[in-house]
C-alpha cells in the first residue's frame, strides 16, 4: 500500500467536500489492498502474544502493518483539522469512526 498510496493521488477529507463520496473512494482504494476490513472490524491486540501459534502470530503481524498503514493514508487525506482530530487515535477504525461521525453531520447542516 506505501507504493500505491505514495504515487497516486488522493482524495483529501475537508470542509466543503462530500463525506459520501470521499469515503467511497477510500473504502475502494483501502479494498484494493486488502485492508478495509481493519477499518471496518477494528483490530485488538491479543491480551498474551506468547501463547499464539506460528501462524497467528504471522496473521496479528500482518494486520498490524494493515492498521498502521491504513492510519498513514488516513493522516494523509485529511486537512489540518481532521488531522487533529485523529492523531491520538491508535487504530484506523477509531480514527475512520471520528472522521465519518464528525463529517457526516457536517453533510447533514449543508
Amino acid at each position: 500500500m506505501v507504493s500505491l498510496a505514495n504515487s497516486m493521488p488522493l482524495s483529501e477529507l475537508s470542509k466543503g467536500v462530500s463525506y459520501d463520496n470521499w469515503s467511497l473512494q477510500m473504502k475502494a482504494l483501502l479494498g484494493s489492498q486488502e485492508a478495509w476490513e481493519v477499518v471496518k472490524n477494528g483490530h485488538q491486540e491479543p491480551d498474551d502474544v506468547g501463547e499464539l501459534i506460528i501462524a497467528q502470530l504471522a496473521m496479528l503481524k500482518t494486520t498490524r502493518a494493515k492498521d498502521k498503514m491504513t492510519l498513514y493514508v488516513l493522516y494523509r487525506v485529511v486537512d489540518e483539522s481532521g488531522f487533529e482530530k485523529i492523531t491520538n487515535d491508535m487504530s484506523s477504525k477509531e480514527a475512520w469512526d471520528i472522521l465519518e461521525k464528525t463529517h457526516k453531520g457536517d453533510n447533514r447542516v449543508n
